[in-house]
C-alpha cells in the first residue's frame, strides 16, 4: 500500500543528508547547498513522490506560489508552447501557473495587471500590449518580459533576436535571387512593437543597395483574416509581377493564411511568388507548399523566462538579465530560386 504523505525526514534519510539541507533545497530561501546534495535530494523527492505543502509554506512566507503568464494569443501555437514550457519549469519548483490570453487588448491586459497588483501572484511572465515598462515594474511583483521592444527595456527580458532573425529571412530571399522584397507585419495596437521587423527590413535594403518602396510595406493584423487582407492589397498593386518578387511575413499564421489565399486566387507560392514566415509553428510544414520560415526556440524561451523569474524572486536586487536566442532558418518549398520559375 502506497503512503499518502511523505515527510521531509524520509526524504533526508533517502538522500543521506540532514533535514535542514532538504528544507533549504525545497524552499525559496536558498542556502549554501552543494550540487551533489541538491541532486541527491531531488532524486529522493522523485523516487518517494514527496509533495511540498504549498499551503503551509505560503502561510509562513506570505507567498501565493502562483505565477501569472500573460500571452497575446493562446490560439497561436508559438505562444501556447512558450507558456507550456514556462509552466513545466515553474511547477518543478512548486508553483502553480495561471495563463491569461490578452488577445492584444489593452483592457484585458489591464485587468490582469490589477490581479498582479493585488498580490495574488508571486511573479509575472508576459508579452505585453503596453510599452510602458514603468507600469509593469510598478505592479510590485517580479516580472520577465518575453520579446524585445523598440525602446530600451529596464526589465528582465528573454526572447529571440528579432532584428537578426528578420535579416536571416531576407538574406535567404536575396540569395535566392529576390530583389523586390515586400514586408507584411503589424503596427496595430499592442502589436506595434513588431515594428522591429520593419526596422530590420529597412536596414537590410540599405545594406544591399536596394530602394525602399513604401507600396511594398504592408501593415495588417497577424492573423488569418490579416492574411486575406494582405493578399487583397498585394494583388491590387498594378503590374505586381514586375514590381515585387517576394514577401516576408511577420509570423507564420499570416504567411500560411497568405499562401492559402494566394492559391485560392490562382497565384502559386513557391512558383509565382516567394513567401517566408517567422516562428516555425507546426502548421508551417503542413501547408502547401510547405513554408520556409525562421524558427524561434519556443521551449528555450519559455524555460529561460521561468528560470530568470525564479532567480528574480529569490534575489530582487540582482542585475537585470536580457537573454536573446538566435533564430534558425528552416528551408522548405515556398521560395522561388532564380532559374526555377
Amino acid at each position: 500500500m502506497t503512503k499518502s504523505k511523505i515527510s521531509i525526514h524520509e526524504v533526508a534519510e533517502a538522500a543521506g543528508v540532514s533535514k535542514s539541507t532538504v528544507s533549504r533545497v525545497i524552499s525559496d530561501k536558498g542556502g549554501s547547498v552543494s550540487r551533489r546534495s541538491v541532486l541527491a535530494v531531488n532524486n529522493a523527492i522523485e523516487q518517494l513522490g514527496y509533495k511540498k505543502n504549498v499551503m503551509a509554506a505560503s502561510l509562513r512566507t506570505q507567498k501565493t506560489y502562483m505565477i501569472l503568464v500573460m500571452i497575446p494569443d493562446v490560439a497561436n501555437p508559438f505562444w501556447s508552447e512558450i507558456a507550456r514550457a514556462a509552466q513545466d519549469r515553474l511547477e518543478m519548483e512548486g508553483y502553480s501557473v495561471v495563463i491569461g490570453s490578452t488577445d492584444w487588448h489593452d483592457a484585458r491586459e489591464t485587468r490582469y495587471f490589477e490581479l498582479a497588483r493585488s498580490s495574488r501572484f508571486d511573479g509575472l511572465i508576459l508579452n505585453s500590449v503596453t510599452d510602458d515598462i514603468g507600469l509593469i515594474k510598478g505592479l510590485g511583483v517580479p516580472a520577465v518580459l518575453i520579446g524585445e521592444r523598440v525602446a530600451g527595456q529596464d526589465i528582465d527580458t528573454v526572447g529571440t533576436d528579432t532584428m537578426a532573425a528578420t535579416k536571416l529571412a531576407l538574406q535567404y530571399l536575396y540569395e535566392a535571387g529576390s530583389r523586390h522584397i515586400a514586408i507584411a507585419t503589424s503596427d496595430y495596437g499592442g502589436e506595434r512593437y513588431l515594428s522591429l521587423r520593419r526596422r530590420a527590413y529597412r536596414e537590410f535594403l540599405e545594406t544591399k543597395g536596394l530602394a525602399f518602396d513604401p507600396g511594398l510595406s504592408f501593415s495588417v493584423r497577424l492573423s488569418k483574416e490579416g492574411g486575406k487582407d494582405l493578399v487583397r492589397q498585394f494583388l491590387a498593386i498594378p503590374d505586381w509581377r514586375q514590381r515585387v518578387d517576394s514577401l516576408f511575413c511577420g509570423n507564420d499564421i499570416l504567411a500560411i493564411a497568405a499562401i492559402n489565399e494566394f492559391r485560392r486566387l490562382g497565384v502559386m507560392p513557391g512558383k509565382d511568388i516567394s513567401i517566408v514566415g517567422m516562428d516555425d509553428i507546426p502548421d508551417a510544414s503542413n501547408t502547401y507548399p510547405p513554408l520556409t520560415t525562421v524558427r524561434k526556440p519556443r521551449q528555450l524561451i519559455g524555460t529561460a523566462a521561468a528560470e530568470i523569474l525564479l532567480s528574480r524572486i529569490k534575489d530582487p536586487e540582482k542585475p537585470l538579465e536580457k537573454r536573446l536566442f538566435p533564430g534558425q532558418l528552416v528551408v522548405r518549398e515556398s521560395v522561388v530560386h532564380k532559374g526555377n520559375k
